[in-house]
């Protein structure tokens, strides 16, 4: 990107100032109008989440390689979904839905911005999702706007629905279709703390997720983190890991990287 170029909205939302967080809340919840980016805990926990984006302009995918390393490493994820997304995905959804390490979110119907939208279709777009999740018998644990994208308005709407607003503190940066698989590692290493929540991508936007996500698993587990479900780690109920193994740390790792 050259000198002066905007970054793009979600990149911009992505890499914004946090301020710090009030001890024992979560990050970014003070004010109540803010939504929630990390989790402050002094457990070494983080949790992993996927989107699962669809838009009018078409559904995309589903990343099965993904799921299928969760699976594998026995790993908990929470999947944010957009309603148009589970209408048009019904053998994904089976398969996530059988799964009792996958919960899941509300990512809008049809990911719009919300804060360009009437009170009233701010409330279909939730609703509307809501609704495609239950016809599998499931509901969300969180609502996290599409493109980081929010105001007042959508904080009191979710309020509203008994939802919290989440969105991210860790990019992984797999929808730039210039990730690598090396560059994927590096960013999630090199940001995650304790109390993290960490996105990626599952709806085949993720151009190297499923390459880079075993590598990131094993070197988040090095460093002592545990995996927890995104609703866990938000009642700060999740249960105490064992002491992490002795390690070495990798220098590279101590080096930003842009998502």
């Amino acid at each position: 990107m050259t000198a002066g170029a905007v970054l793009p909205f979600w990149l911009a939302m992505a890499t914004a100032a946090i301020p710090p967080p009030l001890p024992g809340a979560p990050a970014g919840a003070a004010p109540a109008e803010r939504p929630i980016r990390r989790v402050e805990t002094r457990q070494p926990e983080v949790a992993l989440t996927f989107d699962a984006c669809a838009t009018k302009k078409g559904w995309y995918g589903f990343d099965r390689d993904v799921f299928e390393i969760l699976k594998r490493e026995q790993v908990p994820a929470t999947i944010f979904v957009s309603g148009l997304w589970v209408e048009t995905h019904p053998e994904a959804m089976a398969s996530l839905t059988g799964d009792p390490l996958i919960e899941f979110g509300d990512h809008s119907y049809d990911h719009p911005h919300m804060t360009s939208l009437s009170l009233s279709r701010m409330g279909q777009e939730i609703d509307e999702t809501e609704a495609a999740l239950s016809r599998y018998g499931r509901h969300s644990v969180a609502f996290r706007p599409p493109f980081g994208d929010w105001n007042r308005h959508v904080i009191d709407l979710v309020r509203d629905r008994q939802l919290p607003t989440v969105t991210w503190d860790v990019v992984s940066g797999d929808p730039s279709a210039h990730a690598t698989t090396d560059g994927i590692v590096r960013a999630v290493l090199t940001q995650a703390r304790p109390g993290s929540i960490i996105i990626f991508h599952i709806n085949g936007r993720g151009w190297k997720t499923h390459e880079a996500l075993p590598e990131v698993l094993a070197g988040l587990r090095e460093r002592g983190f545990k995996f927890v479900p995104l609703s866990a780690l938000l009642r700060g109920d999740a249960p105490a890991p064992t002491p992490p193994p002795a390690m070495t740390v990798d220098p590279m790792m101590t080096q930003a990287v842009s998502p």
